[in-house]
């Protein structure tokens, strides 16, 4: 041992500048190198592992917020359908309700002084979730009658809109054809009902 520090101290006043900084070199390249190889390349590529994991759950994350926000939406929408719905339930008349509709019509005519000439009701007309059903009317009396009438048909519960009137003269009466629309509550889009349209017309044909 001490023959071989001996040797190092020689070799410290024999060495050339070459071969000392080559030492000296070689002293500083290799803990780099091992500290590059065996520790930074491994802790970067777990570094950039994570970092994709993070980058994957923030996504997961961001769908499941933006699935919640519209889910919310939805609850929020089909919320304010569903009060509009029940409005409209109370509006519009079922299929039940329109004889007694037709009968308040009448009614309220003839508590008006009005003669009901000829009253009708013609085809329903489809439309989305609802259909209109045209009652046409011919009514005798005076004006004023006619306007209370008309009047009066404003005050129903019932959704009842009146659509056209066209006044006449007929043996010195004064005589008022009246469209009035009121809508039947059906709960199913025009697409649907034209589909169950063409299946009973398809039934039809094969009986």
């Amino acid at each position: 041992m001490k023959a071989l520090w001996e040797k190092l101290k020689t070799w410290e006043k024999t060495a050339t500048n070459r071969e000392k900084f080559l030492i000296a070199f070689v002293s500083i390249l290799v803990p780099l190198f091992l500290f590059y190889k065996f520790y930074y390349v491994p802790t970067k590529e777990k570094i950039n592992i994570l970092n994709e994991e993070v980058k994957k759950l923030d996504l997961e994350i961001q769908k499941y917020e933006d699935m919640a926000r519209k889910t919310a939406i939805l609850e929020t929408q089909m919320g304010q359908r569903q009060e509009f719905l029940e409005r409209i339930k109370k509006i519009l008349p079922s299929e039940k309700e329109i004889p007694d509709i037709l009968r308040q019509v009448s009614d309220l005519a003839k508590e008006n002084s009005l003669e009901v000439i000829t009253f009708e009701v013609d085809k329903e007309v489809p439309q989305d979730y609802y259909n209109i059903i045209p009652l046409k009317m011919e009514i005798q009396g005076r004006l004023s009658n006619v306007m209370n009438f008309l009047n009066s048909i404003e005050n129903l519960q019932r959704l009842i809109a009146l659509n056209s009137i066209k006044f006449q003269v007929k043996k010195n009466q004064l005589n008022a054809v009246v469209t009035f629309h009121t809508y039947k509550y059906t709960g199913a889009s025009l697409e649907k009902k034209e589909e169950k349209t063409k299946g009973e017309g398809k039934r039809e044909k094969e009986v």
